[in-house]
């Protein structure tokens, strides 16, 4: 599994913008995010997120699973093994880590790519190709910003 681009937008520019949206390659094999989202309208005490993942089929089109959840309730209480392993990936790398109300910037600093590579494919079965996981968050029943990452699957030679 290879990191291949990182999309991310406002679609409330008074809400939030984007100052960094990137993954770095550090040497041919290591890359990391980096998200900083600044955000104008505090403190945030709902979150809706919906998130999909997408295969590359003459265009991007759902594969295996689409997922809406209160983020607020799923930080108060882990329960729902996809989207905690989503957490997890993150979780030690960002400030997206307490539980609501939000009052300050969302930042995923330097979050190594390896670990998603090698964590991902152990639970979620994926054949060779192109694939994206396409996310929304909205707060007060608004889609506020998204943010859509970008990968490839390659057979892993030993």
């Amino acid at each position: 599994m290879t990191f291949t681009n990182i999309k991310c937008g406002s679609k409330d520019t008074e809400f939030a913008i984007f100052k960094k949206c990137l993954i770095k390659a550090v040497n041919r094999t290591h890359k990391y995010l980096d998200v900083y989202v600044n955000l104008f309208k505090l403190p945030i005490d709902n979150i809706t997120i919906s998130f999909r993942l997408m295969r590359h089929d003459h265009g991007y089109k759902p594969f295996f699973f689409d997922y809406t959840f209160d983020g607020c309730k799923f930080l108060r209480n882990q329960k729902h093994p996809i989207i905690k392993l989503f957490y997890k990936i993150y979780q030690g790398s960002s400030n997206i880590n307490h539980t609501c109300p939000y009052d300050h910037d969302i930042i995923v600093d330097h979050l190594w790519t390896g670990n998603i590579e090698t964590d991902f494919l152990k639970y979620i079965p994926m054949i060779n190709g192109d694939y994206a996981v396409y996310s929304n968050w909205s707060t007060d029943n608004i889609i506020r910003a998204y943010l859509n990452l970008y990968f490839r699957v390659t057979e892993r030679h030993s």
